[in-house]
């Protein structure tokens, strides 16, 4: 089962999110499919999902969760 996570911040905020996200290691694949518009990917497996989100909603700015979803 593949995890999605679709997540738009300004995008001055782009790097800082990927930086974060690489100190964790391993916890998600990301892509940046619009930087001008700051919407991002985020893969998670099954088991770091809850944890990708926690840290989403917890970082020291406005960052939309737009849509999660899980695909077979």
């Amino acid at each position: 089962m593949n995890n999605i996570i679709r997540v738009r911040v300004d995008s001055k905020n782009i790097a800082y999110v990927n930086w974060i996200m690489q100190g964790f290691g391993h916890l998600t694949a990301i892509n940046t499919i619009d930087g001008d518009r700051g919407i991002m990917l985020f893969y998670p497996t099954p088991d770091t999902s809850k944890l990708v989100l926690d840290i989403l909603k917890n970082l020291p700015f406005e960052v939309e969760i737009i849509e999660t979803f899980s695909s077979k």
